[in-house]
């Protein structure tokens, strides 16, 4: 005998959350995001009041509160934090099959892409690997933020990027992270500094020599702290590898970089590599996803892509 199940209950719970709108789900995240209704607002190209409006009825029909109220701010609590990531992938589905229908008829990617990447990879790996990706799918859209470490990983948590592409660690639970490209990095000096002419450098000459260095949370200044320990002469903390760079050459102290970013100024002779071969110098690039997060065929395509590269330079 054949018994004929009938569809399956949906609960008042799944009810609430079919009625959401999109303009709700857009105002929640927009917030979520900012943590500022004004400014949200201003992102979605809505009146203050009507941005106000649309999170109020998102929770009078969900029955609860998405948020909790610090003077101007609006920060996530526990139940908006559940919510976050599925109201991001609601709209980044919506964008989607936009984006498929309006590829249809030539089958090319179509879609809007926002990387984070740390400093090295951002302003000296990523460029040509997102203008040559760009060249070749022409009706994508790629942004590309740069920052340190550190916050390249909380913008991922807060799901205003895509993809983070980072120097450093990451252990969060909610990344999923994915071993990516080899870096080199070199210890250099000026020309003219005491440790260019000395035959043998040893890790006490490293150690007593003025640093210069990037600030906490870099993920350079977390590997070269790894290799040296944290009891480092540090003479000066900058904020971008060119700062760092010119006060090396300028003779202030010495520094650990990529080579990718180094190389011209050693072509020029304005650097040099001190030799310290008692010292592991390479380390790992990384790529996160957010684990909550549905990957588009653009974010699969963009990520193949830049596995199959051959080289960083």
């Amino acid at each position: 005998m054949t018994v004929l199940h009938g569809p399956e209950t949906i609960s008042s719970e799944q009810t609430d959350i079919m009625k959401m709108t999109l303009k709700q789900i857009q105002v929640f995240i927009a917030i979520a995001k900012i943590e500022n209704i004004t400014q949200a607002a201003d992102t979605l190209f809505l009146t203050q009041s009507a941005c106000s409006m649309a999170l109020t009825n998102l929770e009078e029909q969900l029955g609860i509160e998405l948020f909790e109220r610090r003077g101007k701010k609006l920060i996530l609590n526990d139940k908006g934090k559940l919510l976050l990531p599925k109201a991001v992938n609601i709209i980044q589905a919506v964008e989607e099959a936009q984006a498929l229908i309006l590829s249809s008829e030539d089958r090319q990617l179509v879609g809007q892409l926002i990387i984070g990447a740390s400093s090295t990879i951002g302003n000296y790996i990523l460029p040509k690997i997102i203008g040559n990706f760009a060249n070749e799918h022409v009706k994508t859209k790629l942004t590309l933020q740069v920052g340190n470490t550190e916050k390249i990983i909380h913008q991922l948590l807060k799901f205003n990027i895509d993809i983070g592409m980072i120097e450093g660690h990451c252990y969060d639970p909610h990344i999923k992270v994915i071993p990516w490209k080899q870096d080199e990095l070199v210890l250099i000096a000026s020309p003219k500094h005491p440790l260019c002419s000395k035959k043998k450098i040893t890790l006490d000459d490293l150690k007593i020599a003025p640093w210069i260095l990037r600030e906490p949370g870099s993920g350079t200044r977390e590997k070269i702290e790894e290799i040296m320990g944290s009891q480092l002469n540090i003479f000066l903390e900058l904020g971008h590898t060119e700062a760092i760079k010119q006060a090396v050459i300028d003779g202030f102290g010495i520094t650990c970089l990529s080579k990718a970013t180094v190389q011209q100024a050693l072509k020029n002779q304005e650097l040099i590599v001190l030799k310290t071969p008692f010292l592991k110098l390479n380390r790992q690039f990384y790529i996160l996803l957010h684990t909550d997060k549905q990957e588009t065929e653009l974010l699969k395509s963009f990520l193949e892509y830049c596995c199959n590269r051959k080289s960083l330079h």
